[in-house]
């Protein structure tokens, strides 16, 4: 857990912040026009769709890839909307914190983002990312592995039996997410994972979850 540091905000003159995604910024003369997309909360919804009303091995499957879409897409929107709402974010500084090209999968994105916004002060504070102190990390770090077994096939991996006594070789490792796994997963898990890391994020940093974040 770092220690707490100042925020430091910017003239209110200088940064004009327009809702429906559309900020202005004006620094040294220069004026900046975003226009940009939202998936964050549609994303959440198809996730929370699926928690509520899905009963089977394929809702928990469409349940997971949809709550890491959300998670993905929340960082930064929230970093493009509302830290820069808060202390005033140029592009150029939005793409030091999310570099074109970026390949970091988002348990270490998410961690790097917000102490990198710690560090150059534009936020308070950041969650703990030790599973001793926070458990729940740990949960997030599964939620991941199973998105990223059913993107990425490992998923589909075969499932093999082997006797004890056998000399064959070492059998390949086996699926991640299981069908078993994704059986007993219970419905909702997912969306409360997620649900939990965004607001021990806005717990940290002392600022609101959005209206429309809930439990399933």
């Amino acid at each position: 857990m770092h220690e707490k540091g100042e925020t430091s905000l910017p003239s209110p003159d200088k940064y004009l912040y327009a809702r429906d995604n559309l900020d202005l910024q004006v620094t040294d003369s220069v004026v900046q026009r975003w226009t940009a997309a939202s998936f964050a909360a549609e994303w959440f919804n198809d996730a929370l769709k699926e928690a509520r009303e899905g009963r089977d091995r394929n809702s928990r499957r469409r349940e997971i890839v949809f709550a890491v879409c959300f998670i993905e897409s929340y960082l930064f929107e929230w970093v493009r909307d509302e830290i820069s709402r808060l202390v005033g974010l140029s592009i150029d500084e939005l793409r030091r914190y999310f570099p074109d090209g970026d390949r970091r999968g988002i348990r270490e994105r998410w961690k790097d983002v917000l102490k990198d916004l710690y560090k150059d002060k534009r936020i308070k504070e950041v969650p703990s990312f030790d599973p001793r102190v926070n458990p729940h990390w740990n949960l997030f770090v599964d939620l991941v592995g199973y998105r990223d077994g059913l993107v990425h096939a490992s998923a589909s991996r075969p499932e093999i039996d082997i006797d004890s006594q056998s000399t064959t070789p070492a059998p390949p490792p086996s699926p991640i997410p299981s069908p078993t796994d994704l059986d007993q997963l219970p419905a909702g898990w997912a969306v409360r994972v997620v649900v939990t890391v965004v607001r021990q994020l806005h717990q940290a940093v002392g600022t609101n979850p959005p209206a429309w974040l809930c439990e399933p």
